[in-house]
């Protein structure tokens, strides 16, 4: 993976889990079949990030109707652990990230329909001063809010809930609240430049999660600031990287200094400015010691040790009574050793998207191998209603109005 704006690698890793689930099978077989049969025996687990008013009303109502039962965090957890287990029609529904639409729109809608979720938060990203209990739909439901108000993220706004919101769904029981790591970081795997942070970088409309996770004066720099000029180097995420890259520090600010002293964004109003930033670190590793190194495989071991525990610690704190048993990895993706770092942090479930040689999830499968399949295909389920393909793909086309929805104002800018 690498942090640019790659428009066809970004377009790949949107449409991934269509052309996974229905081209090549990597799925559940009521998610493909054009005939589902009844789903025994299996605890299908949905992914969601967004929750759109009208389209979850719908899933929702589709979930009720036909009679699934959706299990809280812990129902999940002792059900896939005991593999004599009696159960009907349940599925695991999941949200990443924590973004507000979990409390102003999935929340109020969960509620109304007696139904469950699990959230995976990213406490790192959170911010510590956000106290805010922002409208949701049951205020727009009594006349108090507009749609745009719940649906939108204006500029300035947190795209993810506050801690405050949080806490009002843990207590109601509807919603549970789990670890999505502290970060959800990227790291440099590798010396080698692909880009510079630029006025068309998108760093993500939250938590710069675009932007690889950089050390200044050996201090980790969470918050991730795109600074222009700054060299961006080959890049994994956290979870899935072998060993992590630390760049030269000089070298970095150095770029950053020479693209200020040259009028920062003006800087880039030259149509060569790649080449020259390529030439100026050149020069400067012939004319100085670099002082770069790799992280060996202790430290990264326990490094992410480190960040799982925090990570459980927070939430914990922040929400009396809790426990976080369950980790759900960034991108879907880590490796054998972030598995067993998770176990040591005392996690009890790992979920990903898609794991090879795992289509589905039962009673005594591996709970550090759960996989998950995107929300849009939840209405694929077996029952009355039922999507057909095609009406799925043309629900997922007529989503590219979708940007306008969530940023009304417009996204903000890399200044």
């Amino acid at each position: 993976m690498n942090p640019t704006n790659n428009r066809l690698y970004w377009m790949y890793q949107k449409k991934k889990h269509l052309i996974d689930a229905l081209i090549l099978h990597h799925a559940p077989k009521f998610v493909y079949q054009l005939k589902a049969s009844l789903i025994e025996g299996e605890i299908p687990v949905f992914t969601f990030h967004l929750a759109l008013p009208d389209w979850f009303d719908e899933q929702c109502k589709y979930l009720v109707e036909n009679d699934y039962n959706t299990l809280t965090a812990e129902e999940f957890d002792n059900l896939i652990r005991n593999s004599d287990a009696q159960f009907k029609n349940c599925v695991f529904l999941t949200f990443d990230d924590g973004l507000k639409h979990v409390w102003t729109i999935a929340y109020p809608l969960l509620k109304k329909y007696g139904l469950h979720a699990t959230c995976y938060l990213i406490p790192g990203c959170i911010p510590e001063n956000d106290t805010q209990i922002r409208p949701n739909l049951d205020d727009v439901w009594q006349g108090n809010a507009s749609i745009s108000d719940v649906m939108g993220i204006r500029k300035n706004e947190s795209a993810l809930c506050s801690w405050e919101e949080i806490k009002i769904m843990h207590e109601s029981g509807v919603i549970d609240f789990q670890s999505h790591t502290m970060t959800h970081g990227l790291v440099p795997v590798s010396d080698e430049i692909i880009d510079f942070i630029n006025p068309h970088f998108d760093p993500y409309f939250y938590g710069n999660i675009h932007v690889p996770l950089y050390r200044e004066k050996e201090k980790e720099v969470t918050s991730r600031e795109p600074l222009l000029g700054m060299p961006l180097y080959r890049s994994k995420p956290r979870m899935q990287a072998e060993t992590r890259y630390f760049d030269d520090e000089h070298l970095r600010n150095y770029c950053i200094s020479e693209v200020k002293k040259c009028g920062g964004k003006l800087f880039f109003n030259n149509k060569n400015w790649k080449s020259v930033l390529v030439e100026l670190v050149r020069n400067y590793k012939i004319n100085n010691i670099i002082s770069d190194q790799y992280e060996d495989i202790h430290d990264r071991d326990q490094a992410l040790l480190e960040e799982f525990c925090e990570s459980k610690r927070i939430i914990e704190e922040k929400l009396p009574g809790k426990e976080v048993t369950q980790l759900c990895f960034p991108w879907y993706e880590a490796g054998d050793f972030a598995i067993e770092m998770s176990k040591k942090a005392g996690y009890k479930i790992n979920l990903f998207g898609r794991r090879k040689g795992h289509l589905t999830n039962r009673p005594g499968s591996n709970p550090f191998e759960i996989v998950r399949v995107e929300d849009v295909f939840l209405e694929r389920l077996p029952g009355n209603g039922r999507k057909s393909i095609l009406q799925t793909l043309v629900k997922l086309y007529n989503l590219r109005t979708l940007p306008s929805q969530l940023f009304p104002e417009g996204r903000n800018k890399i200044l």
